[in-house]
């Protein structure tokens, strides 16, 4: 994994959050994820790729008390993160920041009670060999908490530009073949003792044509990127007519988690 990959996922979270900003939900995705999540608190928790920290603003004020290690390829990720977080720092045992290419967890030492890795095991260059190594840092009881996407993420807006391009990519179902809901408990088993799945019920009415295009022109930064600029006009023009009749584009964000629990 290099750098500009990394700093793609950042860009994509942070898009993300602008088109989610058009949720029906009350809730978040990080804020029903931390809801649903078993109290941990006074646990030693590694994250794998923070990001910029959000899951965090849900889950301290619920973990009170934890030794925390948040970890991100990028340093200027981590300074964001590091940076979100520092008024709740208070509320840790202790948090510390460490940058780490999670393909690499050889180099780290635990035990954790906790390993968390939300949206992006579906990057791992090995998946197998980065599951046992995180097996190896839990401690005997130790949790995977672990998110991602399934096959029809998004599905409407796919549909609507294979409208223009039949044979288009669409990165939701490359990343879900790789690590995602339909696929990830069974990937998850081989590894670890019970695996239990969450899914995210939740629907976006986005009633404008930019944060669309802002989201295929960042979060699908490859090869989606590059055709969304070439034909620009015809797609914002094609989102903007699919809002006609309802006033909005409805989209159906589907996500969710896994809590895996570590083989005796």
């Amino acid at each position: 994994m290099i750098h500009s990959l990394e700093q793609s996922v950042y860009e994509e979270n942070e898009t993300r959050i602008r088109l989610y900003d058009f949720s029906t939900g009350k809730q978040t995705f990080f804020q029903w994820q931390a809801g649903m999540l078993p109290s941990l608190a006074g646990k030693r928790v590694l994250e794998l790729g923070c990001g910029s920290g959000g899951f965090w603003q849900s889950l301290l004020p619920r973990w009170s008390n934890c030794a925390l290690t948040l970890t991100d390829i990028s340093q200027d990720i981590l300074s964001s993160a590091q940076q979100k977080l520092e008024p709740l720092s208070n509320l840790a045992a202790s948090l510390e920041f460490a940058t780490l290419d999670f393909n690499e967890l050889a180099t780290v030492s635990g035990p954790f009670d906790v390993v968390i890795a939300n949206h992006n095991l579906f990057y791992a260059q090995e998946i197998d060999g980065l599951l046992a190594s995180v097996a190896r840092l839990l401690t005997s009881d130790g949790l995977l908490i672990c998110s991602t996407v399934g096959q029809d993420h998004l599905h409407e807006l796919a549909t609507l530009l294979r409208l223009q391009q039949q044979d288009l990519t669409w990165g939701a179902e490359t990343w879900a073949n790789c690590f995602g809901l339909e696929n990830g408990g069974g990937i998850l088993q081989r590894h670890f003792q019970q695996v239990d799945q969450f899914e995210y019920d939740n629907s976006l009415h986005v009633n404008s044509a930019e944060p669309v295009m802002a989201y295929l022109l960042k979060t699908m930064k490859s090869g989606l990127a590059e055709w969304v600029t070439e034909h620009y006009d015809e797609i914002h023009a094609a989102i903007s007519d699919a809002m006609v009749v309802r006033g909005y584009l409805r989209l159906t964000p589907h996500s969710g988690f896994f809590i895996a629990r570590k083989k005796d």
